[in-house]
Order: C-alpha cells, then structure tokens, then sequence
C-alpha cells in the first residue's frame, strides 16, 4: 500500500497543483517562492493538524470572491435555500487535498473505512479532505451584526471588520466556523460523471497514514524556551531532543520490564539517600519560615523535600550533551562547542530514529497508546524540510542517501539477509531542498519541480504547477541521459534558477558574468544558472527546459561551414550554412548563413512550450563602415573592443586592422584565421587576467550578448 499522489486545491499560490509521489522518496525543487515550503506546510496541516489553517493560507484569487459573498449577505439576509447555495460557493473557494492511496486486494481489511464499495477489487483509492462551514447560519447572523456597528462609522474611521476575510481572520473565528471534513471519494463509470462523496470518519485516515515532520525552523543552539514559531516548528537542543526520545522510547518507569526492576530498585535507594540528605540541608532554612508564620495554625502541611531521579533528570542540563575525543580521556566538549553542521546532522538523524521506532511501537511506546493492540499505519509519510540547514556539501549527500535506509532499518521493515523492503509497511519520504549538492546524487525521476507561472486566464493570480520528472527521466534514453550525466559534472542548480544561460564554452563562462556585472547589475541579484554546453549539443536540454518552463538565454555560435561542410570564415551570398544543431533543430530552426545573419532580432526570441526562450549568435559589425562577420564569440569579443589598446596591441590584429581599411583582406578571414590558432583556454584567462589588472579595464559585450541580456532581465524583472 502505498500513496500515489495528492492533489492540492487553494492553498496559498498552490491554486490546483498534483503531487506525484515515488514509492520512496520524492524531493522538491524549485526556484525561490516557487511553492515548496507551501506544499509541506499544506500536507502538515491538512494531515496532521487541521485547525493550523488561517484564512491567509486561502489563495489570494479567492479573497475577492469571499468579500463579495460577504457583501451579499449584508446586503440581504439569506433564506434557507439561498443559505445552503452561499455555504456551497464558499466550500469551493476554501483549501482541499485529494488523496489517492493504491492498495492490493489482499489488503482490503486496512483499507476497508475507505472503500468506495464492495466491488473493489484492488487498486486506486482516493479520499478528499474538505474546509467547510460548519453552522453557517452562525457564520452569517454574527458577520453581519459585526458589520451592522462598523457601518455607522463608515468612513470616519477604518474598524474591524472590513470585509468577509476579515471577520474571519481576527481571534478564533476562522477554526470557530471552518472545520476539516472528509470523504470517500469515488466516481461513477463514465468519465465525465460527477464525484461522490461518503462522509468518512476523521480517525479512519490517521489509521492509515502515519505523519511525521521535521521543519526547517530547527534553530540548533537556540534554548528549549525558544519562541515557537510556525505550525512545527522545531526549535530546541539536542539534549531536550534525547530527553523526548527517552521518555517516549526508553523509559523503564512506563511498564517496566524484568530487565527494568534492577534500574529501578537502585534508583529509588538512591532517591531515600537523597532526600534525607536534602532535609537535612534545609532543616535550618525551614525553622526560619516558622518565624514567618508558617505553618502557623489551621493544619497547614509543612514543606520537605522529596528527591525524584530519573533518566529524564539526567538529560536536563545543557551538559548532559557532551563529545568525546578519544575514549580513555577524561575531558569532553560541551554540546553548544560542537559545530552546528554536526549538531544538526546528529539532531536529524536522532529525529528520523524517533519517527521509525515510534511507528514501529518501539520500547515504551508500544505501551504509551490507549489500545496496546492498536494496528500499526501501514504508510509512514515523512515531511523533511532543506535537511541541508548548517550541513556542509559533502555531509548533505551522504545524509540525503541514507535518510531512507534509516527509515527503513527495523527488522519488520526491511530483510537483514537481502536488504529488501517488506511490504508489509510502507515508507515514504519527501524533501523540499534548494540545495544542488543534495540532488547531486539523487535520481532526477525523483524531482518534483515547482514551476513558476504568472496570472492567467484560468487563475488570476501568480500560481505554481508541479512538473514531475520522472515522466523525462524514468526511462530517459540517448539525449535525456547526456543532459543527466552532464547535469551531475556541472552543478544541478538548473533546479532552483530564476533563468538559465547556455554558453558555448570556456571563455563564454568566464567572462559573460563580467559583461552581466558591468552592464546589467539587475541580472546579479537574480539566481542564475550558467551551463557551459558545446553548441552541438544545447538543443538536448530542450526538453528540460521546456517542462522546468524557465527563462532560458542561449548564447551560441553561427559556426560557418561550406558545402562541403568544412569550418570557414563567415561570407554572405556563399551558399554557406550553420553547422550549430540549436540553431538547426530548437530555434530558429534556420540553417543558411545568410538568413541567420539577417533574422530580425524579434525572432530570436520565442516561446518553447510555456518556456521563454532567446537564442543569440553573432551578428554582422561595422568596422571602418564596412560589415565585418564573426563566426565564434572570441572573434565577436574582438570585433566588439577592436580599438582597444588590448587588442591592438597585438601585432596579428594590427595588421588585419590595416588589410581591412585598405581592402587588401577581409576582416572576416583575418579573425577567422587568428581565432583558429588560439588556444581558446588561454585566451579566456588572459582577457580576465587584463580586466584583473585594472579597475578601469573592461570589454565590451558582443552585440548578439548585450541584445540577448537585455532580454533576459527583463524577463527577470519583477512585474509591475
């Protein structure tokens, strides 16, 4: 058994996303306020604690829609039947989260609270989980009596409640009125039939999908009487983590076992040694409060102390926390010396132990229940929000690949002899990250991305979807499996970008982010992913980038051939094509030389499926009032500083420089020609060597760059 996907409905800019799962785990990634701690938060709320919900977490598109509903219950007071048809509208503005759970045949008795009937013969299952108002008479008659005062004020001064959302958002008013409800959820044969729903008891899905979390607010170093903040937040210190997991797990005082009584008889001698000590103490202090008057007279009880040791007890102090060097020394380190890498590290892994021997029944906590018979949930989620958090690169792989198998490390769980899962239960993890290095080692049919999209049409606002990579990746073959293997040698952080760059090849890279910190200081506060990909192979990131839909620049190369399809100096009016793929294949899908050179520059920019797109390469150049064409970006870089005293300096291009004003040699051979005996390499270093040299040294961007750049930041920039 096993959930396959949830469904998610007018939470926050998550305004109708799907949630695909793995049998495993399943990681969010996404650029910034693309929804990822939304989606946690959601699944936390709506499967572990309901009244956690506020009338902000309602998608914005919906606030207007629950104003004017508000607006005309003031404006009449609704009938029975207009009351139902109200409640009914505002149901469907309100959160919801389907769940689809798939189970064998065999497993009909645990599922048997959610059957949509007794014809079920195995498979998918789904249950919905609604926000509704549960007396909306109530809801109404005190709205409007509120606003019946605030009305006589209208204008003078700004009361509460302003609106609807309002009402609902002051004090308890909200949990007052909206509870959670659930259902089965089942559907009639024909495909377009309408859902229906059985009301289904609130208990029947905690039986079978067991929620643990752990947020990203951890604050390691904080004290135990931290601020709480957030819904779960998870702000204490590794010993008061210890100290729960005792009480929870090891206690010998909860039903305590024969191996326990021996613990137990040595510290209650302990406990009567103590405590006639401590009176001993205190007899003194104590005479003194009778001259206060107490216990006077009346039969007041006079004060002892009575001592109370317990494994608990132990744990308290910051220093029962320590770390050790080396065995047969005596001096340690207190916990708040350890760096906080490693404490959290600790702090995580202690946390996923407690998760797993909890659901397991582990120790004391198969007796901690009500029912000691009460049947373990056979589906453990696990919400783990950027475990990356104080965790140097290195540590955050290993942590990640072993999150699961940690899990999974319970005799019921998992076969000592071949390692495999049982069945029996099963686990599911789901990390939100923004760290590159944690999806380094992961299988990109695990990622879930969260997707950026503007105001539409169909949601009015900006809104997030969900595009699950195991659909590119699951059976990636020939260019999928380059994009994966390259993606892995230069950084995952395609991922988690505002934008991506294609460039061609090491001088690109090394130098177009000096053009974007001189030229376009907007592009440097956004997150950019640069890609050093040859020509020959940018259009295999197509349909990568076409399911991420970011904005994506290509800044590539005309890459001149002749007909026989050897390398030459570009040449109008030559029968000469492009031998640069992208150009051929992806956009603008044109392969003569001539008409890659005259493109307007409105059509080097387009739309690749919902991705915008801008493909550059080099453009013709005046030099001397005459065209010049440039095959490569080292030849454009030329062409665009070409009086620079760098430049001309070198006695190649000085000489080029004169055969083109005295028409003696194109200009276009001279670079094409200097360009090949380059080490390119060499050349990238010793322009950034120069820039290094001087503050006041700089280059120009080629033309094709700057168009390309000034594209892209205003695609980044934010939306009036």
């Amino acid at each position: 058994m096993k959930i396959t996907s949830f469904a998610l409905k007018n939470y926050r800019r998550l305004a109708d996303v799907s949630l695909v799962l793995d049998d495993k785990t399943a990681v969010l990634v996404g650029a910034n306020n693309s929804g990822k701690t939304s989606c946690i938060g959601a699944l936390h709320t709506f499967l572990k604690s309901p009244e956690n919900l506020k009338v902000r977490d309602i998608s914005k598109k919906n606030w207007k829609h629950i104003q004017n509903l508000g607006k005309e219950v003031e404006e009449e007071f609704p009938s029975i039947e207009k009351m139902q048809e109200l409640s009914d509208a505002l149901i469907r503005l309100l959160p919801s989260l389907d769940i689809e759970i798939t189970a064998e045949a065999s497993e009909a008795y645990k599922v048997r609270d959610i059957l949509p009937d007794l014809e079920w013969k195995g498979g998918a299952l789904s249950v919905r989980i609604n926000y509704e108002v549960i007396d909306v008479s109530k809801l109404f008659s005190e709205f409007v009596d509120t606003r019946v005062v605030v009305s006589k004020h209208q204008g003078e001064v700004s009361l509460w409640p302003k609106d609807l959302c309002d009402f609902l958002e002051k004090g308890r008013n909200f949990s007052k009125f909206i509870k959670q409800k659930h259902y089965v959820l089942s559907k009639e044969a024909e495909p377009s039939s309408n859902e229906i729903l059985q009301p289904l008891k609130y208990e029947a899905l905690k039986k079978l999908i067991r929620v643990d979390v752990i947020s990203e607010q951890r604050g390691l170093g904080a004290e135990d009487n931290a601020d709480q903040k957030g819904p779960y937040s998870e702000k204490q210190r590794l010993n008061k983590l210890l100290r729960d997991y005792y009480e929870r797990i090891l206690n010998p005082e909860d039903y305590p076992e024969a191996g326990d009584l021996k613990v137990l008889g040595q510290q209650q001698n302990l406990e009567n040694d103590f405590t006639k000590r401590l009176n001993d103490q205190f007899e003194a202090p104590f005479e003194e409060l009778k001259s206060m008057g107490y216990p006077g007279i009346g039969g007041n009880p006079t004060v002892e102390i009575s001592a109370q040791i317990s494994g608990t007890d132990a744990l308290q102090k910051s220093s029962s926390v320590r770390y050790r060097f080396d065995k047969k020394d005596e001096e340690f380190l207190p916990e708040s010396y350890l760096g906080l890498g490693y404490q959290n590290l600790i702090y995580l892994t202690f946390r996923l132990l407690e998760f797993r021997d909890k659901w397991m029944r582990v120790g004391k906590s198969a007796s901690s229940g009500h029912n000691v018979e009460e049947q373990i949930e056979p589906i453990h989620l696990v919400l783990l929000e950027e475990p990356e958090v104080n965790l140097h690169a290195q540590v955050q792989r290993v942590f990640v690949s072993k999150a699961y198998d940690t899990l999974r490390n319970h005799p019921d769980l998992r076969d000592k002899n071949t390692k495999k899962d049982k069945s029996e239960y099963q686990t599911q993890l789901v990390i939100s990250t923004h760290s590159s290095h944690i999806i380094n080692d992961i299988d990109f049919k695990n990622l879930r991305y969260f997707r950026r999209n503007d105001a539409n049409t169909f949601i009015a606002m900006d809104h997030t979807t969900i595009a699950n990579m195991s659909e590119l990746f699951a059976n990636a073959k020939d260019e999928l499996l380059f994009v994966s293997k390259h993606l892995r040698l230069t950084h995952c952080d395609i991922f988690f970008a505002d934008g991506v760059i294609f460039v061609e090849g090491q001088a690109e890279r090394l130098l177009v982010p000096e053009f974007i910190f001189n030229s376009f200081p907007d592009l440097s506060n956004r997150y950019i992913s640069m890609l050093e990909v040859n020509g020959a192979h940018t259009h295999k990131y197509r349909a990568l980038v076409e399911k991420l839909g970011v904005t994506t620049l290509v800044l590539t190369d005309l890459d001149s051939v002749d007909n026989n399809g050897k390398s030459c100096f570009p040449q109008r009016n030559s029968d000469q094509k492009s031998n640069n793929d992208t150009l051929k294949i992806w956009h603008p899908q044109k392969e003569t030389l001539d008409e890659l050179v005259d493109l307007p520059k409105t059509e080097h920019m387009t739309t690749s499926e919902g991705a915008p797109l801008y493909i550059a390469f080099q453009k013709p150049a005046q030099i001397s009032e005459k065209e010049v064409l440039s095959r490569t970006f080292e030849d454009a870089l030329i062409l665009a500083n070409f009086d620079q005293e760098y430049f001309q300096k070198k006695p190649k291009l000085e000489t080029a420089k004169s055969a083109h004003e005295d028409g003696s040699k194109s200009l276009s051979k001279s670079l094409y020609e200097y360009v090949q005996g380059l080490k390119k390499g060499d050349f990238a270093f010793d322009c950034l060597f120069h820039l290094a040299d001087k503050e006041s040294n700089s280059f120009n961007p080629p033309e094709y760059m700057s168009d390309g750049l000034k594209w892209l930041a205003v695609q980044l920039s934010p939306k009036e």
